[in-house]
C-alpha cells in the first residue's frame, strides 16, 4: 500500500551565498521571506499562503563547493518548476527574468504547458510554466511531448487558453 501524500510541501537547495540566493528569490521571484535560521544558516521562503516552499542554506565550503549538476547524464536534481495560473502571467514571469538580468536559457512547449528555463544564482536549474487548462485530459491520452520552442506571438493550441 503506498503513502498517501498530499503534495510537495518544499524544497531545499545549497548555496554558496545565502544572502544571494534569498534575494534572488524574494526580488526576482517574489517569494515572501518567513524566517533566517541562525543555527543551521538556511532562510526559508514562501509562496503567499503556503507554510514555507524553498529552503536556502549554505554550503560548508563556498569556495571549493561543486557546481550544480543539472546535466542530463547526471543524478539528482534537474529543476524546480513553479506553476503561474494564467499565460499571461508566464509572459509577464518573462518580462521580469529579463528585467532583473536573468538568463532565459530556453522557452518550451510541451503539449501540454509552456515552459520558461533559467538558473539560479548557483546554478540550480528552475522552470515557470503555465498549463493548459487540459492537460490532464492530454497526458491521459498520450501527449506526445515534442520540446517545441515558442515564442509569445506564437498563438496558443486549440484548448490552451482558459476560456477555450
Amino acid at each position: 500500500m503506498p503513502v498517501n501524500l498530499e503534495r510537495i510541501g518544499h524544497c531545499a537547495l545549497r548555496v554558496r551565498d545565502v544572502e544571494r540566493a534569498k534575494k534572488f528569490y524574494i526580488d526576482v521571484l517574489g517569494f515572501q521571506f518567513m524566517e533566517q535560521d541562525p543555527d543551521h544558516g538556511g532562510v526559508f521562503m514562501s509562496l503567499p499562503g503556503d507554510g514555507h516552499t524553498i529552503d536556502v542554506t549554505p554550503v560548508d565550503d563556498p569556495e571549493n563547493a561543486a557546481p550544480a549538476s543539472g546535466g542530463r547524464d547526471r543524478v539528482g536534481l534537474a529543476h524546480i518548476a513553479f506553476r503561474v495560473s494564467s499565460y499571461e502571467g508566464l509572459k509577464e514571469a518573462y518580462e521580469g527574468l529579463i528585467a532583473n538580468g536573468v538568463e532565459v536559457l530556453r522557452l518550451m512547449d510541451h503539449v501540454s504547458q509552456r515552459s520558461i528555463y533559467f538558473n539560479d544564482p548557483d546554478g540550480n536549474g528552475l522552470e515557470i510554466y503555465y498549463e493548459y487548462p487540459n492537460a490532464r485530459e492530454l497526458f491521459l491520452r498520450g501527449r506526445g511531448d515534442q520540446d517545441l520552442p515558442f515564442t509569445f506571438d506564437d498563438p496558443l493550441p486549440q484548448g490552451a487558453a482558459a476560456n477555450d
